[in-house]
């Protein structure tokens, strides 16, 4: 179903009330603070344009801390959480306290949130389920252990935000594997995971719903002011660093302007892959192009919502505002969850 089908869909009014669970975290420095805490009053503002109740309830340590004598019965929360303070990528940790609690929340169950965070796992499921994604293996040690695959791209196993993702990270031959396998195993503690690289056009793939999917417009990142095709990648400073060259040079399309059989081909593998690792009510698919066959390279299940992230961009290309977007998201909630 596409996003024109979508925003035929009445909304009902809110008969609930929200809540903004979100992280505060100890080694923040104070720009990360101003950061996080701008995005949360945005999204308040947003939610109480549409017409609900807000509550605030920031997150250290403990889960439910300020959430104790908020009625499950009249409340729905927008988990916002990626972990918790000293845990920071325990993004599984936050669901069981609020299904203990009885509350409805957004997004993906703890399962879903373990499993997406490991990156070969995630694979070891889309390809259970006949997704295509790049040939891959892991590696617990800088041994070249049979791979022959090049260029191969070099990551961490287990982060997110592209940690880690450096031009270098593209190597050539199996002494730079070994090499970046190495830096990968003392930089960030965790196994690496070595992949096809696939130089082809990348693609976000937005969806929200449940059951009934709704594929909301794909955007796509051009690298053609990239000759070298090691820079032809979405590093950690192309998401994240507006004043880079990666950043700069990396413009994004939305929609993307490609031929409607490789547009229906990439919804199809975004909707089989968020159906593979059970994702709800939202999520974004990371997909690139290789001889028109869409291979995914990362599933996000619970992305970035801020104004300025992808899945918002998408929804506004669709006619969504942001406050019709995160509200939206509550409504898929409350109706896989409802609230009395």
């Amino acid at each position: 179903m596409n996003s024109s089908e979508d925003s035929s869909i009445k909304i009902e009014p809110p008969h609930f009330k929200a809540v903004i669970l979100h992280n505060l975290m100890s080694d923040w420095n104070k720009g990360d603070t101003e950061v996080s805490d701008k995005a949360t009053q945005r999204m308040r503002r947003a939610l109480i344009e549409q017409g609900y109740e807000v509550v605030v309830a920031p997150v250290r340590t403990d889960v439910a801390e300020h959430l104790h004598g908020l009625d499950p019965k009249e409340h729905v929360i927008f988990n916002w959480c990626e972990g918790i303070d000293g845990q920071p990528n325990a993004y599984e940790a936050v669901p069981p306290v609020l299904e203990s609690m009885g509350f409805a929340y957004t997004g993906a169950d703890a399962w879903t949130l373990a499993t997406t965070i490991d990156k070969a796992i995630t694979k070891e499921h889309l390809l259970k389920n006949n997704v295509p994604t790049p040939i891959s293996k892991v590696f617990t040690t800088a041994e070249r252990d049979g791979w022959d695959r090049y260029p191969a791209l070099v990551k961490p196993a287990a982060e997110h935000c592209s940690y880690g993702i450096t031009p270098e990270a593209i190597v050539d031959d199996p002494e730079q594997l070994e090499a970046r396998v190495q830096y990968v195993l003392d930089t960030w503690h965790q196994p690496a995971l070595v992949e096809d690289f696939i130089d082809g056009p990348e693609f976000n793939v937005s969806l929200w719903g449940n059951g009934r999917l709704f594929v909301l417009p794909l955007a796509m990142i051009d690298f053609n002011a990239f000759s070298d095709y090691h820079d032809r990648l979405v590093s950690y400073d192309a998401k994240w660093d507006p004043n880079s060259d990666a950043f700069r040079l990396s413009p994004v399309t939305c929609p993307a302007e490609i031929e409607p059989e490789l547009k229906a081909r990439i919804e199809k593998v975004g909707k089989d892959a968020y159906k593979a690792l059970r994702l709800r009510d939202y999520g974004r698919i990371d997909i690139r192009v290789r001889d028109g066959i869409p291979y995914v390279l990362d599933v996000n299940s619970n992305p970035d919502i801020t104004l300025e992230g992808g899945f918002a961009r998408s929804a506004r290309t669709a006619g969504f505002d942001y406050s019709q977007t995160v509200a939206r998201i509550l409504y898929f909630a409350s109706k896989r969850m409802p609230v009395s």
